[in-house]
């Protein structure tokens, strides 16, 4: 969805200058912790210097990957109807990630399971909010190194909507389920045509591990859109003051697109807005802060500055129940980040600092988005809708409950919430005082109930589960 309104820039010219200025002083004279043997050489071979396992970059070398890496491009979905298309001024939601335990609607956590990952799928392919898959929970059966892949075949399986790619096997599996080869998927990036997403983790502060640069290379090889998902904590893996927090994460983002042109000019990569802050009484890195808010604004007004696609969050809050707390923490945060322009916003079913996954919170997450893509969808100043005629007919004292114009208009002028209660106490009282949580969890469960699987051809889906067992050894059709 596009909006057409006003950004929120904390940051003047002479500021966003100063952050790049910074940025290549410090990748110049500093450099960057590189763990992968093979990304070192590929820094090596285009003119670098490599001291150790640290490269140091140049101004010329920053500006060219800056200038190489495309601005819009478009996420392939099995459904066309849900490609998805990510920069300048769209925007899409997605679920959390990688939480490793279960919220009970009553509070009591659990390690996650595998039923808990298929609920979510299902959740994900039936909400029309949500655009992206993402996996939620870990799945505790599944062993630690085959989670994700494990996942990637429910994606394929359960929805219909962009996936994820974490590796070479995921990535097989993508061509397996879209019918194509390797090559292909190299040939449609080219045309600015891709085939999932993926996603890099740097270690703040300004390092990156041996698996995640060999990643960053198999991504970029492909045409594999990734985020760069760094998140400098202020105080702990960055300066405590923002403008160092944000200097920080901008060398990692830059760091990162500079290996992915120099592998393939032109490969697709999602700015990272990710930093946040660190308790001092606990050590913890809050995320519904107000400075981690900030900062999201500031780091999406740097991302245009390079006319790169961004990556942030939504509904993230430090409340471990969907309570009070975490609505207001959760909406401040879907607004702010559509707000300031960020493309990507996974989020939806958070609790606890990304720890926890909820039914509940992911319904009542759905709620928030639908609120606000009403907010910011623009007004269209047709005849029809400004309704002068009907204006001039009704006139002084009347009342428009009974016009056709109403009845004709109404359902799509207003938003009608799913959970959210617009009642009277009487009503309320009568219907037994049901909390909210209460009501989200019931919905959860009539769209898990109404949950349609999409088309799959059967021989194609038995491949699939072919394949995964066989790099597995666990069994995962049925």
């Amino acid at each position: 969805m596009e909006t057409h309104f006003e950004r929120i820039c904390p940051l003047s010219e002479s500021d966003l200058e100063k952050v790049h200025t910074k940025t290549v002083d410090i990748l110049t004279n500093t450099g960057m912790l590189v763990g992968s043997e093979r990304a070192r050489k590929v820094f090596q071979e285009h003119g670098l210097r490599v001291d150790g396992r640290t490269v140091f970059f140049t101004e010329k070398v920053i500006e060219e990957a800056v200038k190489r890496a495309p601005e819009c491009f478009t996420i392939l979905a099995r459904n066309p109807k849900n490609n998805l298309q990510v920069g300048g001024d769209s925007f899409a939601f997605g679920p959390t990630g990688i939480a490793p335990f279960f919220m009970e609607s009553n509070g009591v956590q659990r390690p996650a399971v595998k039923a808990d990952c298929i609920n979510f799928l299902k959740l994900v392919q039936s909400s029309d909010l949500i655009a992206f898959n993402r996996q939620v929970v870990l799945a505790s059966e599944v062993p630690q190194e085959g989670n994700h892949f494990w996942h990637l075949l429910g994606e394929i399986k359960y929805t219909d909507k962009p996936c994820q790619i974490y590796d070479e096997n995921s990535l097989q599996l993508v061509c397996m389920a879209f019918g194509i080869t390797p090559e292909k998927m190299k040939e449609d990036a080219r045309k600015g045509v891709h085939y999932a997403l993926g996603g890099i983790n740097p270690v703040s502060p300004l390092f990156l591990t041996a698996d995640q640069s060999d990643l960053v290379i198999l991504l970029a090889e492909y045409g594999v859109p990734f985020v760069i998902a760094a998140m400098p904590v202020a105080g702990m893996s960055a300066p405590c003051t923002l403008p160092g927090v944000l200097i920080t994460q901008n060398c990692e983002n830059l760091g990162m697109l500079v290996l992915s042109q120099l592998i393939n000019p032109g490969a697709p990569v999602i700015y990272g807005t990710i930093g946040t802050i660190t308790h001092m009484k606990t050590g913890s890195a809050p995320i519904g802060a107000p400075e981690t808010r900030l900062l999201e604004r500031a780091s999406a007004q740097i991302a245009r500055f390079y006319r790169l696609p961004s990556r942030g969050d939504c509904g993230l809050t430090d409340s471990l129940d969907a309570d009070f707390q975490a609505g207001a923490e959760s909406a401040l945060q879907f607004y702010n980040t559509v707000s300031c322009g960020i493309n990507l916003l996974p989020g939806i079913g958070e609790l606890g600092s990304w720890l926890h996954a909820s039914l509940e919170k992911f319904v009542l997450d759905c709620e928030i988005a639908g609120y606000v893509m009403r907010m910011i969808r623009p007004l269209e100043f047709t005849e029809e809708n400004m309704a002068v005629d009907l204006i001039k007919k009704v006139g002084p004292s009347g009342s428009y409950i009974g016009e056709m114009h109403t009845f004709q208009h109404f359902r799509d002028e207003f938003y009608e919430p799913a959970v959210f209660q617009r009642t009277v106490y009487d009503k309320w009282e009568l219907d037994g005082r049901k909390e909210l949580k209460e009501m989200a969890g019931a919905k959860a469960q009539e769209l898990l109930k109404q949950y349609e699987k999409p088309d799959i051809d059967p021989g194609l889906e038995k491949d699939l589960e072919k394949f995964v067992e066989e790099r597995l050894g666990i069994v995962v059709s049925g």
